[in-house]
């Protein structure tokens, strides 16, 4: 589904102004919460409405739909932008589209430990990034964690890039990360999630990359044999809403949900690190092949994307294209 023109032009205009349901104003506050399929983003929603109901003495309820169950991340944003939907955890690739400097997250290897990727999260560099969803109307509720992507395939080990040639593989619909698997020698396809497992089934599609913790919720270690631990992008997902209907909440509330985002994030990374440390366990229970990447393997990959000007594709796409630059160098 693509956005309408008007809906469009409006966004990037940054002038849309938000619908504010009546149910905001009432005594009893409902809001919809669109999430992920990923098991500890699942797992953590219980605390987050749980918190949320405590903290503003029940007067505030999170109705939680997990699985996209609401829509892909474009259906979610613009009905988070309108109003209807209360709270969404969106990929940075999609948000991009409306805060160019957000494409620094979708970079491929700017981090080598998750330490680094919430170091500039927490930094002021990250908030200088972050905080220019306001002037769109949104509001970073939380910086959730799905982990390090990983490459899966059923045709053969893979270390280099040398050994992605020519698979037909499934990447999110983001310019940069296409960009990068055709540097690296691969056929990608955009496709939306629900997709992928079918795909590889019925051989449409021969590879994918992912986290960890989707793979394990979603098994797809039953359909691909070879695992490579390429970490090639540590995948952040903010959690977001409508800036005017937080503003139209009244101090109890706006304060229970910030209390209940602030838990959600807590439990939602310690789950998600938990997930992907049990991942090589489960993969190699079940009869795949994993691979782990040497340093100068993982320094193949980044050389391509030098030599094939995949940053540059990324700072032409920024606002600010010298934060690119400080984080490449760690400066943050």
């Amino acid at each position: 589904m693509k956005y309408t023109k008007l809906l469009k032009g409006l966004l990037l205009a940054g002038v849309i102004s938000a619908f504010v349901p009546s149910a905001y104003a009432a005594d009893q506050v409902t809001l919809r919460f669109a999430n992920v399929s990923t098991k500890s983003s699942v797992d953590a929603a219980k605390i987050l409405v749980e918190v949320a109901e405590k903290e503003s003495h029940g007067k505030l309820k999170i109705e939680h739909y997990p699985n996209n169950m609401l829509g892909d991340d474009r259906v979610v944003l613009e009905s988070v932008l309108m109003g209807d939907i209360g709270l969404g955890q969106i990929a940075t690739s999609e948000l991009a589209n409306l805060v160019p400097d957000m494409n620094v997250f979708d970079a491929p290897f700017v981090f080598n430990t998750p330490a680094e990727a919430w170091k500039l999260c927490d930094s002021k560099l990250g908030h200088d990034i972050t905080d220019q969803l306001e002037g769109k109307n949104l509001k970073l509720m939380a910086m959730l964690e799905l982990g390090f992507r990983n490459y899966t395939n059923n045709k053969h080990t893979v270390r280099v890039p040398a050994d992605v040639k020519g698979q037909k593989m499934r990447v999110l619909n983001s310019d940069v990360h296409i960009a990068a698997w055709k540097a690296w020698g691969a056929n990608p396809t955009p496709m939306s999630w629900g997709e992928v497992i079918p795909g590889l089934q019925q051989g449409t599609i021969d590879s994918q990359e992912h986290p960890n913790v989707g793979m394990i919720y979603n098994k797809l270690y039953e359909v691909q044999h070879y695992i490579s631990y390429t970490q090639h992008v540590f995948t952040v997902q903010p959690l977001i809403m409508n800036k005017k209907v937080f503003d139209s909440l009244d101090k109890e509330c706006q304060e229970a949900l910030l209390k209940a985002c602030a838990a959600y994030q807590e439990e939602q990374r310690k789950l998600s690190d938990e997930i992907d440390a049990s991942a090589e366990k489960i993969y190699t229970d079940y009869g795949c092949e994993v691979t782990k990447l040497t340093d100068e393997e993982r320094q193949q990959w980044r050389k391509v994307l030098e030599e094939k000007n995949v940053f540059d594709l990324v700072r032409k796409k920024m606002t600010h294209p010298e934060y690119l630059d400080k984080i490449l160098k760690g400066d943050y």
